[in-house]
């Protein structure tokens, strides 16, 4: 453990720089069980239940929304490696996703795209959400 601490002398070079968190996490899913450290740098001034609700948050938010990627638009199978093709196709899929879930109606997010691919009207309906 002692080659790690190196990191955080280190880090007293870094302007602004006034906490390192480190959190450890587990979890156990069918009979498996998994634990994990993670550190994370910061400069502000909070406490660590603080620093514990923001990390939950955004955590739960990357989990979600990488979760409906997959889901909705098959995003881990997709092989496209050539230049900027991966992020320009990620970026058309997340914005796909945002405005698939401002129509308000009754269907999931995997169903109302597919709608919006056989019903031209409802695909315009979409897009009428879409702004700049």
């Amino acid at each position: 453990m002692s080659g790690q601490l190196d990191l955080l002398d280190d880090l007293a070079t870094w302007p602004g720089i006034s906490r390192v968190i480190m959190v450890e996490s587990s979890r156990e899913k069918d009979g498996y069980s998994q634990e994990q450290t993670r550190f994370y740098i910061s400069s502000l001034p909070t406490t660590a239940s603080d620093f514990n609700r923001l990390i939950r948050n955004h955590w739960g938010i990357e989990n979600n929304l990488h979760w409906m990627l997959d889901v909705v638009f098959g995003e881990d199978l997709n092989r496209t490696c050539q230049g900027n093709a991966p992020e320009n196709l990620a970026t058309l899929r997340k914005i796909a996703l945002q405005l698939l879930n401002q129509n308000i109606d009754k269907q999931s997010i995997k169903s109302r795209r597919k709608l919006a691919a056989w019903n031209d009207d409802y695909l315009i309906n979409i897009l009428k959400n879409l702004s700049f």
